[in-house]
C-alpha cells in the first residue's frame, strides 16, 4: 500500500422500512475509493442490504449487535448502540480501517466518541443535524442543509455541505442538456429501492383509471426489494401502456427517457434533477419533508405531500397540469439541471484524502 492508500470502513444499512438510499449512495462513494485504489469495507447489520453490496465486489463485515433499524436520532444514552460500537471495534483493528464513516440514523454521542478513538479521522453522513456531532467530518449534500445552522462544533471538523457534495452516483455526472418535448408521452413511478406502501399500484391505478385520452407510457422502477410485484406484472402483460423496470442497471436512461417524474422524496429527487426531469415528488417519511418542502418552493419539484394523504382527483389535476404546462416543464428542468452536476462523490473522496494528509485546504480542489 503506498502514501496515499488507506483502509476505509463504511457502516450502512439497507432493507424493508429502511430503505435502500443508505447502501446506495455509500456504495457510489465505496466505488470511487476503490477507483482511487484504496480498499472499502462494509460493516452491516440488514442482509437485504448486505447482499446488494456484495453484488458490488465489496467485502461485508456483518454485525451481530440488534436489528437495523431507521429511528430518528435522539442522542440519548443507549447500551445497544454502544454495544453495536464495541462489537466494531475489533473489526476495525484487524482491517486497520483508518476511515470509518457512518451512514445511519441510528447513532448516539456516546456511539461516536466511541469511535473516534479506534480510527485516524471519524465521518458522518448526515441529513437531520439533531445535535453536535464529535466527528471529523460532516458531510450533508442535501439543499436543506443551508436551513440547519451548521457550524464547526468539534476541533478541526470539516463541512462538506449543499448539493456541490450530493451522493448521486457516477452515472449522472454532467448529464447532457435536457431536450423538452412539447408532447408529454413516457412518465415515470419510482419509490426507490422498496415500496412498502404499494405506492406504485396506486399511483398506477390512477394513471390507468383516467388515461384514455393521455397516449402515455408509464415506466414503473421496481426497486430490489419490492416484495410482490405479481399484480404489477400481470397488469404490464394486459396493458401496453405499462413497462416494468426491474434492477435496471442505468436508470438515469429511463429518467432521461420520461417526461415527468413522480417520485419518492431522497436522493432520487437529485437524480431526476441531474436528468432535468420535471418531476411530481410525494413523501414517504419524515426524514423527506423537509427536503421535498423545500425543493417545491425552489421550483426544482412539484409536491404532491404526504404518500397517505394522495387523493386520486387532485393527483390527476396535477399531473394533468404539468403535461399541459410546456413552459413550466421547461424552466423546472432548466432550474433541477444547474442543482447537481453528479461530481459530489469526488468532491468528498478528495476532500477525506486531503484531510488523511493532514491539510483542511480542502476547497482549492472541491470546485
Amino acid at each position: 500500500m503506498n502514501n496515499r492508500e488507506y483502509v476505509v470502513g463504511i457502516r450502512a444499512d439497507g432493507g424493508q422500512g429502511i430503505g435502500m438510499g443508505h447502501i446506495m449512495r455509500c456504495l457510489a462513494l465505496a466505488r470511487e475509493f476503490r477507483r482511487k485504489g484504496n480498499t472499502v469495507y462494509f460493516i452491516c447489520k440488514a442482509a437485504e442490504g448486505a447482499k446488494k453490496i456484495i453484488e458490488e465486489g465489496f467485502e461485508v463485515l456483518l454485525l451481530d449487535s440488534g436489528e437495523a433499524t431507521e429511528r430518528d436520532v435522539d442522542f440519548n444514552l443507549g447500551s445497544n448502540l454502544l454495544k453495536e460500537a464495541y462489537e466494531m471495534v475489533p473489526l476495525i483493528d484487524q482491517k486497520k480501517i483508518a476511515v470509518l464513516i457512518i451512514d445511519t440514523y441510528d447513532v448516539s454521542i456516546e456511539y461516536f466518541s466511541a469511535l473516534k478513538t479506534q480510527v485516524k479521522k471519524l465521518v458522518y453522513i448526515d441529513d437531520l443535524k439533531k445535535a453536535v456531532y464529535p466527528v471529523d467530518m460532516i458531510i450533508n449534500g442535501n439543499l436543506t442543509s443551508e436551513y440547519m445552522n451548521y457550524q464547526k462544533d468539534y476541533g478541526d471538523q470539516l463541512l462538506l455541505l449543499g448539493p456541490t457534495y450530493n451522493m448521486i452516483r457516477e452515472e449522472f455526472i454532467n448529464q447532457k442538456h435536457r431536450k423538452i418535448h412539447k408532447q408529454v408521452r413516457h412518465i415515470m413511478i419510482t419509490t426507490g429501492g422498496t415500496d412498502p406502501h404499494h405506492m406504485t399500484s396506486r399511483l398506477l391505478d390512477m394513471i390507468l383509471s383516467d388515461n384514455k385520452d393521455l397516449n402515455l407510457t408509464i415506466h414503473l422502477i421496481i426497486g430490489s426489494l419490492f416484495r410482490d410485484i405479481t399484480d404489477l406484472k400481470k397488469i404490464e402483460e394486459q396493458d401496453h401502456r405499462v413497462i416494468l423496470h426491474e434492477n435496471t442497471a442505468r436508470i438515469s436512461d429511463i429518467m432521461r427517457l420520461a417526461d415527468i417524474g413522480i417520485s419518492a422524496g431522497g436522493t432520487t429527487l437529485y437524480e431526476l434533477a441531474a436528468c432535468g426531469t420535471p418531476t411530481l415528488a410525494f413523501i414517504l417519511a419524515e426524514n423527506q419533508e423537509f427536503l421535498v418542502g423545500k425543493m417545491d418552493e425552489a421550483g426544482y419539484v412539484i409536491s404532491l405531500g404526504w404518500f397517505h394523504q394522495i387523493e386520486a382527483s387532485r393527483f390527476l389535476k396535477q399531473l394533468k397540469a404539468l403535461i399541459n404546462n410546456y413552459t413550466q416543464r421547461v424552466q423546472m428542468s432548466r432550474r433541477a439541471q444547474k442543482l447537481v452536476d453528479g461530481r459530489g462523490i469526488e468532491r468528498i473522496v478528495i476532500a477525506i484524502d486531503k484531510m488523511m494528509k493532514g491539510s483542511n485546504e480542502s476547497s482549492s480542489l472541491l470546485l
